[in-house]
């Protein structure tokens, strides 16, 4: 356990958490997913750009606690797709936020490659943001995932 210091009163949890994990320990935990599920196209745009807003802050937090130790974290906005996307990256990990729509309905879906994704999940709350990249941040392999009640 690091010693607190008056400085850590200026940090967010989320930055201590990130400090934790880059001096070795294990600060991640399983991601609070659920099955992606359609919505009212208002509703599901709400959800994409908290998620999009949310995501500048908890990677300018991560990145302001990586400093020069290790290689920072990205966010690159998708376009040309003619889909709402963002992209989450760190080295050869990236996970992509993107929402879809069919008609009058729409969801949000997480995708992460790495991790084996084998169906379309969503966030079960903001939360998961810092949770994500962490698991971004970590070295070790993704295997532990949460995964809700679909609620559709």
């Amino acid at each position: 356990m690091i010693e607190t210091s008056q400085r850590d009163v200026v940090f967010t949890p989320f930055m201590l958490r990130v400090r934790d994990l880059l001096e070795g320990g294990d600060r991640r935990a399983p991601l609070r997913l659920q099955a992606s599920s359609l919505h009212p196209i208002a509703e599901s745009h709400d959800e994409w750009f908290y998620l999009r807003a949310r995501s500048e802050q908890v990677l300018a937090e991560a990145n302001a606690m990586i400093g020069s130790r290790a290689e920072p974290l990205g966010l690159e906005d998708e376009y040309g797709t003619g889909h709402l996307s963002f992209i989450l990256r760190r080295g050869g990990r990236a996970a992509r936020i993107s929402l879809g729509q069919t008609g009058r309905q729409a969801w949000v879906e997480i995708h992460r490659p790495y991790a084996g994704d084998l169906r379309a999940v969503q966030p079960e709350d903001p939360g998961v943001l810092e949770d994500l990249v962490v698991e971004l941040l970590s070295e070790e392999p993704v295997s532990d995932v949460a995964m809700g009640e679909d609620r559709s």
